[in-house]
């Protein structure tokens, strides 16, 4: 089971400190003491936008989520990051096929 903290905004929710827990093919989150919803992982889509950005598609509704631990975070979640865009995000692109051509 994996937790994290962060930011989760929406376009009908204000900014606000969530906890997110991971675990037992759920996905669930509350703020404060107040449960916020739980859903089925499947249900769950997440595509890393930035560094430190992530947009969560929760049964079609669309939400921003900014965790204090992101790398951990992309991991627990299946995050997508498109490396189909001309200019890779963040230079990973670049990076990886640096890696395996060994250019500069």
């Amino acid at each position: 089971m994996a937790q994290f903290t962060g930011r989760l905004q929406g376009p009908n929710l204000v900014p606000s400190n969530v906890f997110i827990d991971i675990g037992d093919g759920r996905f669930r989150v509350s703020a404060g003491r107040k449960h916020v919803g739980s859903w089925a992982l499947e249900r769950i889509t997440a595509q890393r936008t930035s560094i430190y950005k992530f947009e969560l598609n929760i049964e079609g509704e669309l939400f921003d989520f900014y965790p204090d631990d992101p790398s951990e975070f992309s991991d627990a979640i299946g995050a997508i990051i498109d490396l189909t865009e001309p200019k890779g995000r963040f230079g990973l692109r670049q990076r990886i096929e640096k890696s395996i051509t060994g250019t500069a």
